[in-house]
């Protein structure tokens, strides 16, 4: 598998290309290797090599998105602590560039999911990690959870709000609500 890796990734695509188009259809769930690998043109066995099972599957797609957002923004966060609109506009843009797979990933029946792992690898990507306590952690799965509600309804809804409505909220309640929050010295 590692001899051609043009065609490993090929046929890695291959598969979550087919899931996608699957999940177009149906819950991401009910998604089965048998419909992936005919749809995709392949067999089981050769799934089998790339992915474990259809929930493999879904990290790795999901590990793709975080992967390219992180190496995108990180860099933006370890040059400056304060993030500013053209951050916040750099995040949204990476969104909008993945919005078809992202609205699968950030369906319903994953969101929650996909949130919390997008979550822990940003907090493990920070050179400085946020302090872990309780208060902490409630704060920032409020924030991860209502951003990425607002932006999934942005990108299902896109004539409701323009973009510098969305990005005016997103970033006023990141410098006025999360960070004050997480910064909050007194755990209740």
């Amino acid at each position: 598998m590692n001899k051609q890796p043009e065609i490993t990734d090929a046929t890695r695509e291959a598969f979550i290309t087919a899931f996608f188009r699957l999940a177009d259809i149906k819950s991401i769930h009910k998604i089965t290797i048998k419909e992936i690998t005919n749809l995709a043109g392949y067999n089981r066995t050769t799934f089998y090599r790339y992915f474990e099972d259809v929930f493999d599957l879904i990290e790795y797609a999901e590990d793709q998105f975080i992967n390219g957002m992180l190496s995108l923004l990180l860099p933006k966060i370890q040059m400056s602590p304060v993030l500013d609109n053209h951050f916040f506009r750099l995040f949204l843009e990476q969104f909008y560039a993945s919005k078809n797979r992202l609205s699968i990933l950030l369906s319903d029946t994953n969101r929650a999911a996909f949130i919390k792992r997008l979550q822990q690898r940003l907090q493990a990507s920070l050179n400085t990690p946020v302090n872990a306590s309780a208060h902490n952690r409630v704060i920032m799965d409020i924030y991860f959870n209502g951003i990425f509600s607002a932006i999934v309804h942005q990108i299902q809804s896109p004539n409701e709000m323009n973009d510098e409505e969305l990005l005016a909220i997103i970033s006023g309640l990141f410098t006025k609500w999360y960070w004050p929050a997480i910064n909050n010295k007194e755990d209740n």
